[in-house]
């Protein structure tokens, strides 16, 4: 049997494509934190990116980008601005694309997800449906929500049934579907509005989605 063919990943095409989906999502949020979370990325290569695609400014963005034009190397910048190595780094723009296999690998898998669930989303909007809905949670397993509490889980889909990883129980299609009926209706200002075993974890995963509008610092009642 021959060994199987490593894809052949296009560095530059790769990075592009990075760094649209982290402009896209900055454009929407503004938060570099949403950015990380979405790409699934630490906040230092995602500001890298942005800097890069000449969509991040910062007091100390300009600051690093001057001293920098005014000749100052890295140990200078980091002296004069008090800064860690990986965080001058990360205020400057790459200037060599990244070619390792694996690294391609994580990133062209990153971007895939972020469209897949994008699209997913999208379509839900438009269309509306339990199978939308249905097809937009197996679009997000594995992402990392965070409940009204801050506790962080991700979830699996089998069959019918979600499977949250800080739960041994799991969340039908039919609470599912009787939670997105509620949230239809409107005034779901929080997981007990909804009524159902595992409304703490649907709650804002609705919220991402599209399916209840950020209420998550409002009333929980």
């Amino acid at each position: 049997m021959n060994p199987k063919k490593k894809p052949d990943y296009d560095p530059e095409e790769i990075l592009r494509s990075l760094m649209d989906a982290a402009v896209e999502i900055y454009t929407e949020k503004n938060s570099l934190h949403a950015v990380a979370d979405e790409l699934e990325l630490n906040v230092i290569k995602v500001r890298k990116l942005l800097i890069t695609a000449g969509a991040y400014q910062s007091d100390t963005a300009e600051d690093v980008s001057r001293l920098q034009k005014d000749g100052k190397t890295i140990s200078e910048i980091m002296s004069t601005l008090h800064l860690s190595k990986s965080s001058v780094n990360s205020y400057l723009p790459y200037t060599k694309i990244p070619y390792k296999a694996d690294e391609l690998s994580l990133n062209a898998e990153r971007i895939k997800k972020y469209r897949e669930r994008r699209t997913a989303c999208e379509k839900l909007a438009e269309e509306g449906g339990m199978d939308n809905l249905w097809n937009c949670l197996i679009a997000f397993q594995g992402y990392l929500f965070s409940t009204a509490k801050g506790l962080k889980f991700k979830y699996e889909i089998h069959g019918g049934e979600m499977k949250v990883d800080r739960k041994e129980k799991t969340v039908t299609r039919s609470s599912v579907e009787v939670a997105y009926k509620k949230a239809l209706e409107g005034g779901v200002t929080g997981p007990k509005k909804l009524g159902v075993f595992g409304a703490s974890y649907l709650y804002p995963v609705f919220v991402r989605i599209g399916v209840i509008e950020n209420n998550m610092n409002k009333s929980q009642g």
